[in-house]
């Protein structure tokens, strides 16, 4: 059993739907803390040709500051939806399929959730229909745990019978920290998602990577999307390959 997971981003990149793709179950972390200015509610689009910038959702501060995502609540006095649904339209209407992607963004943009982490899920179902994606999908919330870090990690993969766990390689420094990993029973392998150059309507000279999916969907479509996803990490990387690799690079900046 293949299971990955991840706290509930806003219209996350690609790199994001090959975890999901690759796994069998597909964990939302969606009881883990909110992080302010994180990509939990934000991402990267084009703003103007050949400028990217940042897409954000307003969150009420109060109530959110340490807040889990399924407990932090969107900011709705700001008239962000319409804002933000005017700033595609001008970036992507001459995308190849806009016409397809928009109805959904409309709908999805005007209908707003109890909080941020089901407003994102909904984007990342949505996405994962588009790329019929077949993985079963669970959530933290469901398993109750006083665990942290690490340790609940290893409690939910648990939880969903794994005997792999595809792992986003950014996770690996806190991972070595806690000094929990490796375990027998479950293989880790990292992921070294490489995005791959497409045409992108609000580009000028160079191909922009790591933006939203969005970016991608819009300009090539469901299909090539779901290939460039497929094709993101060549070799995923064992536990062993990723200390050597710090190892090497510690020894490195050393001066050894």
């Amino acid at each position: 059993m293949r299971v990955a997971m991840m706290q509930p981003a806003f219209m996350p990149w690609q790199g994001y739907f090959e975890l999901i793709l690759k796994s069998d179950r597909f964990i939302f972390l969606d009881d883990f803390q909110f992080s302010v200015q994180s990509y939990h509610q934000r991402n990267r689009l084009f703003v103007n040709k050949g400028q990217v910038g940042w897409y954000t959702v307003p969150v009420q501060k109060s109530s959110s500051f340490g807040a889990p995502l399924n407990k932090t609540k969107i900011n709705e006095i700001i008239p962000w939806r319409k804002k933000m649904l005017k700033r595609i339209e001008a970036n992507y209407s001459k995308a190849p399929y806009y016409s397809e992607i928009a109805p959904f963004m409309s709908s999805w943009l005007f209908t707003p959730k109890e909080s941020l982490a089901e407003q994102n899920i909904i984007f990342i179902k949505f996405v994962c229909e588009l790329l019929d994606v077949k993985c079963k999908f669970r959530f933290s919330s469901e398993n109750h745990s006083k665990s942290r870090r690490s340790e609940r990690v290893i409690e939910l993969l648990r939880w969903c019978e794994a005997d792999f766990y595809l792992c986003a390689n950014g996770a690996f420094e806190y991972m070595l920290e806690d000094n929990v990993f490796p375990i027998s029973d479950i293989t880790v392998l990292f992921q070294d998602f490489k995005a791959s150059r497409y045409e992108q309507a609000g580009a000028v000279d160079n191909f922009i990577p790591g933006l939203s999916v969005l970016d991608a969907l819009m300009n090539i479509g469901p299909g090539a999307t779901k290939e460039l996803i497929q094709n993101g990490t060549d070799r995923w990387m064992s536990w062993q390959e990723m200390a050597a690799a710090k190892e090497s690079l510690d020894l490195k900046e050393g001066g050894v």
